[in-house]
Formats: C-alpha cells, structure tokens, sequence
C-alpha cells in the first residue's frame, strides 16, 4: 500500500522533469541561433552550421525549426561549398517543414545548386520540373521554366528546349530577352542558321543594349560564318564595330573573316 504513494512521486518526478526538458529546448535553441550569427560575424562559417543544425534540432516551433535548417543549408552552399551537405539539409526541410514557402525555397535552392554549381544538368532539369507546378508568383514562374529550357538545351534535348521556349514565349513578361537569345543558341545547335540569326534580329531590334551587354555582335558574326557566309560576318562586325566592347577580338574576327573570304572557292583573288 505505501508503494503507490512512491510510484505516483516517481512518475511526476519524470513529468515534471520531461516538461522542464522540452520548456528549456525553446531558449537554448534560440541562444545557440544567436550563437551562430556571432560565429558567421567572425568567419566561423563551419561552427555557426554546426550551431544551426543544433538549434534547428532543440527547436520546437516548426517554423523557426527550418528557418534555422534553412540558413544552415545556405551557408554550407555559399560560404563552405559543400554542396551535397547543402541538399541533404534543404531536404529535410522538403519534408517535414510545415511552411509552403519554407519547402518551395528549399526545392529552389535545390535546382539552383544541381545547375549552378554542380552542374549536373540532368538532375537540375528533374529539380526544376518538381519545382515550376508549386511556384504561384508568375516572374518565378517564368524564370524556372526559362531554366527548364536551359537544363534541356544544356542535356542536348534541343528540340524539346525549343518547344518549351515557343511554349513559354506565348505568356512571356520579365524575362522575354533571355528567351529570345537561348532560343537563337538552341536554333545553332540544331545548325538552323538562318533561323538563329532571324532570332538574334530580333532580338537586337527589341533591345540593342541588352544586344551589346550580352556580346551578341560577335555571336551573331559566328553564325553567319557557321554558314560559310563570310561576307555577311564581315559586314555585320564593321556594321556594329562600335558597340563591340571587346576590340582585340574584333580584329581577331575581322582577320579570320578575310582569310577565310580570301580561302572560299569561286572568291575573287582566292588563294590556291
């Protein structure tokens, strides 16, 4: 009769015990985060992530759980460079984060990694397919599909790229000059000069800055020269020679043209 007494005291002792653990998780999460911040101040990239994930372990709001995940992730990728620790974490957040905008962030920062920095197109293609039916705002809506183009072009699926560009084009609203200039690069893998360079016209008639900022004067010289018309690179160089930045590969272009004019059968004044 006088061990019940015992059992009830044991049994609150590890209540009032497990309430005080799961009560203190809160403030030691929060302090190893502000923790890390001052390690990130000083440099410390590697022991702030370690921080990060500790806190994001003791942390029992969700939110707050994989934002710390999150910044954990972003850190591994900008400032350690371990980019396959980095998609473990934004995984993770995929999962079990309760937050729409948390996961959708984690899935972009997935396909941005598999493309920008690992250069595994194949994986960031599939990244990106998951990513564009989840995205509601429309200029990132627009920018991923831009990007699904590009990992196809880049994975050699060139006609697909110029589907999914034709496509996307017909709703285009912030991002219709990469577009244009991808697509004209998709028509030359597909030796489509006259197309590509139909493109690029295009293209220079709707923004001749953005024309001269992306060095597509020369771009376009190559095509007309991938399409042994010599004369027309030429002319088109000295056309627009003074918005070409680069002027010691002007000369170099200019120079291979006239050779290669010089060099063509049937050309005046050929060489044998």
């Amino acid at each position: 009769m006088k061990t019940k007494p015992a059992k009830k005291s044991i049994k609150r002792f590890f209540l009032i015990l497990a309430l005080a653990i799961v009560s203190a998780c809160g403030p030691r999460a929060e302090t190893l985060y502000t923790e890390a911040y001052s390690e990130i101040e000083n440099g410390r990239f590697r022991i702030a992530v370690d921080l990060l994930e500790k806190s994001s372990n003791l942390e029992t709001n969700n939110f707050s759980k994989y934002r710390n995940l999150s910044e954990a992730a972003r850190l591994t990728r900008f400032e350690i460079l371990d980019y396959e620790r980095s998609i473990r974490m934004y995984r993770i957040v995929i999962l079990k984060a309760d937050d729409q905008a948390q996961r959708i962030a984690a899935q972009e920062a997935i396909s941005e990694i598999y493309l920008e920095n690992l250069q595994d197109y194949p994986m960031a293609l599939r990244e990106l397919q998951v990513l564009e039916p989840l995205l509601v705002d429309n200029r990132k809506k627009e920018k991923t599909r831009l990007r699904i183009a590009q990992a196809l072009y880049l994975t050699g699926n060139n006609q697909q790229a110029l589907e999914e560009i034709n496509s996307a084009q017909k709703l285009i609203k912030f991002h219709e000059l990469n577009f244009l200039k991808l697509k004209a690069q998709v028509l030359v893998s597909q030796k489509k000069y006259k197309e590509a360079i139909e493109a690029y016209d295009e293209l220079r008639a709707k923004n001749i800055n953005f024309f001269k900022e992306e060095n597509l004067f020369i771009a376009t010289s190559v095509v007309y020269e991938e399409n042994e018309e010599y004369a027309e690179a030429l002319n088109f160089l000295t056309k627009y020679e003074p918005m070409i930045k680069d002027k010691a590969y002007f000369e170099l272009r200019t120079k291979r043209l006239k050779e290669r004019m010089a060099n063509k059968p049937l050309f005046k004044g050929k060489r044998k």
